[in-house]
């Protein structure tokens, strides 16, 4: 230890210093590691020094220093002695070490879920859709996802929301799930996975057109850079090209729908903003149950049936979707909000669609063209444009 100058009793410091008795003659030795430490003599006399320092110390009752470096402290009694040794800034400072080091791993294993979890559940949803039919499988994925979350919110000690928050959460869900979600899976029984995820990857940059078009004529609102406008131009022009070179150009009109899906799901993260939804977690419970109220609604009302029993295969994508695409993926993203810059959490937009595609291609049987990749790779153009700061 550098030993830099006597210094005064801190009392805060003291009280949570470790205390220690010497008889005359009695050592105590400490290997140093770099933080910071004050030790005091508080009754008798003891002699100090540190293995390489040339200078000793003798401290009497009353008396204290503090320092930092490395190396072996040695002090001696002379006399039947009492020391008080606190290290609780070296403490914290470990500690707060320890807390970067895992925030620093959860960001990267929450950034890695989104980009894997999100990637995968379109695959999963084509896998579903063998023997589910469409709105009954993202109604029931989202009902019991939703009721998990809400049960072990409730059982931490959440407050129920209020009707006026419930109505706000059904309004959500209605634009995130039933129509931003619930449009992809419909349209996920014409087109193929990946064309599906780059369609959806649109989503940051019409969340990007509409707060532009409602923050106009209100004072303060935010000019669009020209930056924008180009990451806005060549993102959508990505999104002409899968339907400009045929990938959209399905059997069934139906498959035109999921290019509404983004559509909605922005305009559903846009009010978000201004709703009175539940605290926390506690709103994207509320917002799944309420939109797997309406799905499962719309799937009676359609005339929605099982033709048969459902294969292990579907009710095996069906678990997945509930426990990790709805349950463990959102929880990573809240996380991801709270703690990074908001281009971070929205970096999957264009990450997911290739980790589609490669699913699709290598798991789902599925064939990928030039033009998705193509389209996959400007609409991801367009958003980092976009999202860059």
């Amino acid at each position: 230890m550098k030993l830099t100058s006597l210094v005064s009793e801190p009392p805060s410091r003291l009280r949570e210093a470790s205390r220690i008795e010497l008889g005359k003659g009695g050592l105590w030795t400490h290997r140093l590691r770099g933080g910071p430490l004050l030790l005091s003599c508080t009754a008798g006399a003891v002699w100090i020094t540190r293995e390489g320092e040339p200078e000793d110390v003798v401290l009497e009752a009353g008396s204290s220093y503090g320092g930092e470096g490395r190396g072996l402290l040695v002090v001696e009694a002379l006399e039947p002695a009492q020391i008080a040794v606190a290290r609780g800034e070296a403490g914290k400072t470990a500690r707060a070490a320890l807390a970067r080091a895992r925030g620093s791993w959860l960001v990267l294993l929450s950034l890695l879920a989104l980009y894997v979890i999100w990637g995968s559940t379109y695959l999963a949803v084509s896998v579903a859709l063998e023997t589910l039919p469409p709105f009954l499988l993202a109604g029931t994925r989202f009902m019991v996802a939703g009721a998990l979350l809400y049960g072990a919110l409730r059982l931490r000690g959440a407050p129920h929301p209020t009707p006026r928050q419930w109505g706000a959460a059904a309004r959500i869900g209605v634009l995130l799930l039933v129509l931003g979600n619930g449009l992809v899976v419909i349209s996920q029984q014409w087109v193929s996975s990946g064309v599906a995820a780059v369609v959806v990857s649109t989503m940051p940059l019409w969340l990007a057109l509409f707060t532009t078009a409602r923050g106009r004529g209100h004072a303060g609102a935010p000019e669009v850079s020209r930056r924008e406008w180009i990451g806005l131009l060549v993102g959508f022009a990505g999104a002409a090209l899968l339907h400009l070179g045929g990938d959209l150009r399905a059997a069934h009109a139906g498959a035109l729908l999921i290019l509404l899906a983004p559509v909605a799901w922005a305009l559903g993260s846009l009010y978000s903003r201004s709703l009175p939804l539940p605290e926390g977690p506690m709103a994207v419970a509320a917002e799944m149950l309420a939109g797997g109220v309406v799905m499962l609604g719309v799937s009676a009302l359609s005339g929605e049936h099982l033709a048969a029993a459902p294969s292990a295969r579907s009710l095996l994508a069906l678990a997945y979707l509930t426990l990790f695409g709805s349950i463990v993926a959102l929880s990573a993203y809240t996380y991801l909000l709270r703690n990074t810059r908001p281009a971070i959490a929205t970096s999957y937009a264009y990450v997911n669609p290739i980790v589609a595609i490669a699913l699709g291609v290598l798991l789902g049987g599925e064939r990928a063209s030039a033009t998705t990749w193509a389209a996959a790779a400007i609409v991801g153009a367009g958003v980092v444009i976009v999202s860059r700061r």
